[in-house]
């Protein structure tokens, strides 16, 4: 277990960045195996991105000013392992721009492990922000 909380650790520190940083995007793409995916499922159609189009993204949007500093941080969890495989239920708490104010956003992270030659990756990740008429269950604020 120590080795998937690390690995979702370096996971939120990888995009996560202060005013006049930079995030470690290159970071980012070590801690998935080939071909893994990040979703956003807010919307009606799910947003679906590789690791590459994903950097890309916030890339652009640092350039053109958008998005000056981004936080996110994980104030619960729920890991489930079998074998060479584990799923992680990650509450989060997201900041933007200014990180001192109270969070611009509450989710869960659904982020699939595997294990390759005794090494972790994370295979996917699917994410939806709590909303008005989808709030998250108290269970998953529970450590």
């Amino acid at each position: 277990m120590q080795e998937l909380d690390e690995l979702t650790q370096a996971l939120y520190q990888s995009i996560s960045f202060e005013k006049g940083e930079q995030p470690d995007l290159p970071g980012l793409g070590s801690l998935f195996y080939e071909g893994g995916r990040l979703i956003n499922n807010n919307k009606d159609q799910p947003q679906e991105y590789t690791v590459q189009q994903f950097i890309q993204v916030v890339e652009e949007q640092i350039e053109s000013g958008s998005l000056v500093a981004f936080r996110e941080q994980e104030i619960s969890s729920r890991t489930e392992v079998f074998g060479k495989i584990a799923h992680r239920f990650s509450t989060y708490e997201a900041y933007l721009n200014d990180l001192g104010a109270a969070p611009f956003s509450v989710g869960i992270n659904s982020i699939q492990f595997m294990k390759v030659k005794d090494k972790w990756y994370v295979c996917s990740m699917v994410w939806n922000d709590q909303q008005q008429d989808r709030l998250i269950p108290a269970k998953y604020f529970e450590y």
